[in-house]
Formats: structure tokens, C-alpha cells, sequence
């Protein structure tokens, strides 16, 4: 097997796309059952997946399947009132691990 240098300008593995990071943005109140709207932005080299964990029990996963970036909106209903916290875990083979996690009140209707 004969392996040639890369030519100078080509991209190797470290060049493409971006250094892991996700952000989650999303209301800072809301009330019980009605549907709570939070949007995550996402980048890296190769994603495998988001988890989405509420805070109340429930979780979520959205594969991304080595994408270099992943936005959208996730969204939640909760069934009682409190302060959660919303957190996002994105994981990306090259990269590692990354975080997020905001804190929405929940208040009765």
C-alpha cells in the first residue's frame, strides 16, 4: 500500500468543521401544560447525537448522525409547576462532550 502526503491546501481531519459547542435558548417561564418551546444550536466535527433531559423526568435523544452542525427547536410539556432545569448533551466522536442547560419556571395557569 502506498500512502502519499497530503498536498499542501488539502483538509485533513482537525480542519473541518468547527470546535464542539451547543447553546439552548428558550423562555424563561411558562405555565403547567402548555407546550414549552426550546431551541438548540449545535456545532462540531462529526456529531453523533443530542440528549435532551427536562428536568422533570422526561428525556429526549435526536441523533445527528456525524453532522458538523444541528439547530432546531425541542419542545415540552410540563404537568406541574417548579423550576426546571433544561439541560443538552451533545456528544461528537472527534470532539468529546459538550453542555448546555437553562432554568424555566413553571407556574400554575
Amino acid at each position: 500500500m502506498l500512502i502519499l502526503p497530503a498536498a499542501p491546501g488539502c483538509y485533513t481531519e482537525d480542519e473541518i468543521g468547527s470546535p464542539l459547542a451547543i447553546e439552548l435558548e428558550g423562555p424563561p417561564r411558562g405555565e403547567v401544560d402548555e407546550q414549552v418551546a426550546v431551541r438548540y444550536d449545535a456545532v462540531g466535527r462529526s456529531l453523533q447525537g443530542i440528549v435532551f433531559t427536562w428536568g422533570d423526568g422526561a428525556v429526549d435523544s435526536l441523533a445527528t448522525a456525524g453532522a458538523q452542525s444541528a439547530s432546531g427547536t425541542m419542545f415540552h410539556t410540563y404537568e406541574a409547576a417548579g423550576d426546571f432545569v433544561v439541560s443538552a448533551r451533545v456528544e461528537d466522536s472527534v470532539e468529546g462532550v459538550a453542555r448546555a442547560e437553562l432554568t424555566i419556571g413553571i407556574q400554575e395557569s
